[in-house]
């Protein structure tokens, strides 16, 4: 499956690029074309407006004679006073050529600008989303190592590897798919998603001994969204409230839902994070340099675009010396009856 979204990409990419360059080349054609007319002219009025009449050299007033006259007399060419009008016209033209290929270059450039700013957001994007499974991946190999060195069952690590594995390859062709703008939303076990995600992201929770708690609600949560989208902005939640945490502690994640949205909050127990909240979500943040941690880039402005997608939202309910609370919000698949009735 994936091969074939990147064969679609790439050829999707070279047809829009051969057709930009078409249509610049096209432009570029027919201006260049209007400026040589526009010059010619401007070449024989600054001839005719350099010359003088024949009539009037032999002492003729156009009154004294009739228009035909006038037509039949010849232009005579004053050399100086015309190569002084074709200098000015032929600067004026230059300067006009120089302007409209500012101008179409400008604005022909801009989507190819704009195509180059979204490839390399993409790579960025990729190389951030793939970090983390790498080094869970990583940290699994370790642990699978150790077992076999002290002789024990790695049956289980093994069957959890080849999970990330897999949920890598689900990260992949979903970076794929949202880079050609395709989503297809559908009803999401939200207690299913943060279990998995949870036991995913766990071994890195505890390579510093924290702890990740969650206690599914009585009642099932559907959210409309994909499963590998809202399993990677938890993970970028997750991934920052354990960097941001100090060892041997917990981080809470509690879901319910509230009139038609399904509600996630996450809380860890940092130090707090500093500055305007908002600007956590632009890309390339970073907390104040002073901070003991540091990794704020592109999780939380890629969660927040990814939510987008969804109509979903993400937002710093809390931040102090005790620790964070980021709250994630969905659309319910799945109104309750309560919630109907009370919208009434």
């Amino acid at each position: 499956m994936r091969p074939n979204n990147e064969s679609d990409a790439q050829v999707e990419r070279k047809t829009s690029g051969m057709k930009a360059i078409r249509s610049i080349s096209i432009r570029m054609m027919l201006a260049m074309s209007a400026i040589a007319i526009l010059g010619a002219l401007l070449l024989v009025i600054g001839v005719i407006l350099g010359s003088r009449h024949e009539l009037s050299e032999r002492g003729f007033s156009p009154n004294d004679v009739t228009s035909g006259a006038l037509l039949h007399g010849s232009l005579i060419i004053d050399s100086e006073k015309a190569i002084i009008f074709i200098i000015l016209f032929v600067a004026g033209i230059i300067i006009t050529t120089r302007m409209v290929a500012w101008f179409l270059s400008r604005e022909e450039i801009r989507p190819l600008a704009q195509a180059i700013r979204l490839q390399r957001n993409f790579v960025a994007d990729a190389s951030h989303e793939l970090k983390t499974p790498l080094a869970i991946i990583s940290a699994r190999s370790e642990l699978i190592e150790r077992r076999l060195r002290l002789g024990k069952h790695i049956d289980s690590l093994v069957k959890e590897l080849t999970n990330d594995v897999s949920r890598m390859d689900n990260i992949i062709n979903d970076l794929l798919l949202a880079a050609r703008g395709a989503t297809s939303p559908n009803a999401v076990n939200l207690s299913q998603a943060i279990t998995h995600t949870i036991g995913s992201i766990d071994v890195l929770a505890k390579q510093r001994e924290i702890t990740i708690y969650f206690t599914p609600p009585a009642t099932t949560v559907l959210a409309l969204c994909e499963e590998t989208g809202i399993e990677r902005c938890l993970v970028a939640v997750l991934d920052n409230a354990i960097v941001h945490s100090p060892n041997h502690t917990c981080i809470e994640v509690t879901l319910h839902a509230a009139h038609d949205k399904a509600v996630v909050t996450i809380r860890d127990q940092g130090t707090g994070m500093e500055g305007n909240p908002e600007q956590w979500f632009a890309r390339f943040a970073r907390p104040d340099v002073q901070s003991e941690h540091h990794g704020y880039g592109l999780g939380l402005a890629l969660t927040r675009d990814i939510l987008s997608r969804y109509s979903g939202t993400i937002r710093v309910l809390s931040t102090s010396s005790c620790g964070t609370t980021m709250e994630i919000t969905l659309k319910l698949a799945v109104v309750p009856n309560e919630s109907k009735e009370n919208n009434k």
